[in-house]
């Protein structure tokens, strides 16, 4: 087992990491680092949350017992070290001692343990911790968990930071998904949320960090500044004229029409986080989309090329892949399904369906400005197939509240960021854990043979086989990739592009 993710740590696909370094040895600490965001998380419950709004402020007070380094190996993070079983199906952590929460209280395995029951109760990627059928504290320091099956995915869906399971302290496991008080063991600790103004975390004094070296969210993690501030800043204009002003440190998503301009200034640094994200189109499968001649009218009709250049402004890309062509688990499956814009061919399935015109309602937000494009410009395309759209426009937690109610809406804008391992995606797919109402035996039992395997090739080959049945049924439709340009000023150190910002290590030279 240990060899087979030695294995898959090597082949997977090295993702570009640019740093923003300086000269000095010793860096500076204290100061404020002002962030400036795209959108606001709907909550800090790291269990609930598959909003990369949420992992950008979240990964800095809630940490797992495992997490990914830059090479999307499993890494230590509060467990030091762990323990499989010659059969796979046993698993030992070891964790770290002298750690401690934000309210003081040591981290036990008692914790770990409540933490793991909460998370298999309510959180979106459950369905991947079914295979735990016991969890048994050894001592304070040590917890054992033992598996129904052999699973070559299980280190990584500890270590998911999307729905990340977070260890946090015994007396919550029974806290409502959506209601946890926002304690972790992370560099960081939470002060105040005030909406629409800021999130404030402060440097947590009493954090023990790795003595490892730093590796995208493994390794040492130093809180260098006394104070992070997330400010919900959804205008792209409004970002970018802060930070050129100073009022921001960081922002989110520089629009790529901006990129050339800011590029020339001395005091601005600008880059790509790589590869960051790709658009998706959900079908409710619950009203008018239950008929698959609806969904593949819908995916006959549109031109990605259109949309990836009015929404991706010169940063998208067209490939057909729910895994990015930097990745390992990339495929080009179903290609055959994808940007087809057969016009003719759509309206005659439309027809064939009986469609007469009925309202589809088709939900996008505006925090997300590439989200908000990509609507408009898929209205127009799908109205020339004769579909009578009604466009309803929110704030992004405005767009998920309306996506939980299943009586709302048709068609739903999203998009998916970097998934360190394919188990990542396998709830969209269950039953028991969708949102749009899918629901498909042969497909659930695609993804659990691909849980269960350690061999990565084969693992690779059954999830080629789940995307092509995802083109085969327009179970969603991928639309283009996406990276995201961020800026930041030149005084902001140590900051690295990687797939998703974080700002431990990084200290301010003013």
């Amino acid at each position: 087992m240990k060899k087979t993710w030695l294995v898959l740590a090597l082949i997977l696909a090295l993702l570009p990491v640019g740093v923003v370094s300086s000269a000095q040895a010793t860096p500076k600490t204290g100061g404020t680092l002002r962030v400036a965001m795209s959108t606001t998380p709907p909550s800090l419950d790291p269990m609930a949350n598959t909003h990369f709004g949420f992992k950008t402020v979240g990964l800095h007070i809630f940490e797992s017992l495992v997490t990914f380094d830059e090479n999307f190996k499993v890494s230590p993070q509060i467990a030091e070290r762990w323990e499989i079983s010659k059969d796979g199906k046993v698993y030992t952590f070891y964790l770290r001692k002298g750690l401690k929460f934000h309210n003081g209280k040591d981290v036990t395995a008692t914790d770990v343990k409540a933490s793991i029951e909460r998370f298999k109760a309510g959180a979106a990627r459950r369905q991947e911790l079914d295979i735990v059928s016991n969890i048994e504290v050894v001592n304070a320091t040590t917890i054992r968990l033992t598996l129904t099956t052999e699973s070559g995915a299980f280190l990584a869906a500890l270590a998911n930071p999307m729905c990340q399971l977070a260890i946090i302290p015994a007396e919550f496991k029974d806290v409502p998904i959506n209601q946890l008080q926002p304690i972790g063991t992370g560099p960081f600790k939470f002060v105040e949320w005030i909406p629409d103004r800021h999130i404030k975390l402060v440097k947590y004094d009493g954090y023990k960090p790795l003595d490892t070296p730093a590796s995208g969210f493994a390794g040492k993690r130093a809180a260098l500044v006394d104070e992070l501030l997330f400010i919900p800043v959804p205008e792209p204009g409004a970002r970018v004229a802060g930070l050129e002003r100073g009022e921001y440190d960081f922002i989110e998503d520089v629009p790529a029409t901006s990129v050339p301009r800011l590029e020339k200034r001395n005091d601005l640094v600008i880059d790509q986080l790589a590869p960051y994200t790709y658009v998706t189109l959900y079908f409710n499968f619950t009203r008018q989309f239950s008929d698959l001649r609806m969904r593949k009218a819908v995916q006959l009709a549109l031109n990605m090329d259109e949309i990836a250049l009015v929404a991706g402004e010169g940063a998208g890309r067209v490939d057909p892949g729910f895994y990015f062509l930097e990745q390992f688990w990339h495929s080009d499956a179903g290609k055959e399904s994808y940007n087809q814009h057969d016009v003719a061919r759509a309206k005659a399935l439309l027809k064939e369906a009986g469609y007469n015109g009925e309202q589809i309602i088709l939900v996008t937000n505006t925090d997300y400005a590439y989200m908000y494009k990509a609507a408009l410009v898929v209205l127009q395309q799908l109205k020339a197939i004769g579909m009578n759209i009604k466009l309803e426009v929110y704030d992004w937690p405005g767009a998920l509240a309306v996506r939980a109610d299943l009586k709302k809406w048709d068609l739903f804008f999203s998009s998916h960021s970097t998934r360190f391992d394919p188990t990542a995606n396998d709830f969209y797919y269950y039953k028991s854990t969708t949102f749009f109402g899918y629901d498909n035996p042969e497909m659930e039992a695609i993804l659990n043979e691909a849980k269960r395997l350690s061999d990565p090739t084969a693992r690779r080959a059954l999830y080629e086989k789940a995307q092509q049945k995802v083109y085969d049924e327009a179970a969603m439709l991928k639309l283009f990739d996406l990276n995201m340009y961020e800026g930041l000023r030149s005084h902001v150190k140590d900051f690295k592009f990687w797939v998703m910002p974080y700002f431990w290590n990084v200290w301010l030279d003013k």
